[in-house]
């Protein structure tokens, strides 16, 4: 595993073992440690906000995510690297968390789907400490950092969307008492049965972006703008570099 660079932002590159061993070794040493899951929406937003880029380089661990990130990383630096969605991850340190006694604390999405996603996870034997929604006010937050503090939690996965997630945990680190942090995106919603995750037949052709686009279209209707911009960006970068 080691550590490259694309359009100036930080991103591992490796096995899914190696990135999960890492994590867990930081966990394990109690290590306080922020963890951004990078896809091809977050490397778009470094590239274009000098602010989020920096955000993202001052995590402890950032993972590739999307196979946007995986193929950017090939053609730009003829890197070969595994990817690890975040909500594997999650899923990952979730089971690992009922043999090490790890506790949990989920932050994000809507209230109902929120507190759902905690019976989900309790019930499967999971500690669930504390859960807030997404939807509150910077004004807020310190009282969001103090229940978490209060629950004595070590694992803190936040569901609140790019950018706004890294942004949070960016601000609150320094206060927040947890060994972990990561930003989940959409992974709540799929864990309390919101949403479903794209069929493996569509993982394995790495089209599960185009998935959660049919599944929101709505809401995320700019993501095949995104993808077209983001292809853009790489296959210039990559005309500059030849030159």
């Amino acid at each position: 595993m080691k550590e490259i660079e694309l359009f100036g932002t930080k991103v591992l590159s490796g096995t899914r073992r190696e990135f999960l061993n890492a994590i867990e070794e930081r966990i394990e040493k109690n290590i306080k440690t922020f963890v951004v899951t990078m896809n091809a929406s977050i490397l778009l937003k470094a590239i274009e906000d000098a602010g989020y880029r920096a955000i993202v380089n001052s995590a402890d661990l950032v993972v590739p995510d999307g196979f946007g990130v995986v193929w950017a990383m090939k053609t730009l630096t003829g890197e070969t690297t595994e990817r690890l969605p975040g909500v594997e991850i999650m899923k990952h340190l979730c089971e690992r968390s009922k043999e090490k006694g790890w506790k949990v604390y989920l932050l994000g999405t809507k209230r109902e789907i929120v507190e759902k996603a905690k019976q989900v996870l309790e019930r499967s034997g999971v500690r669930v400490v504390g859960c807030h929604d997404g939807f509150f006010s910077e004004k807020e937050s310190p009282k969001i950092v103090e229940d978490v503090n209060r629950s004595s939690t070590d694992l803190l996965f936040v569901g609140m969307g790019v950018p706004r997630q890294e942004e949070w945990i960016y601000r609150n680190f320094p206060q927040l008492n947890v060994k972990l942090a990561m930003g989940v995106g959409g992974s709540i919603d799929v864990v309390s049965g919101k949403k479903k995750r794209a069929p493996e037949w569509v993982q394995r052709m790495n089209l599960e972006w185009l998935y959660r686009f049919f599944q929101s279209p709505l809401s995320k209707r700019k993501v095949p703008v995104q993808v077209s911009k983001f292809v853009f960006f790489v296959l210039r970068e990559k005309l500059k570099n030849r030159n």
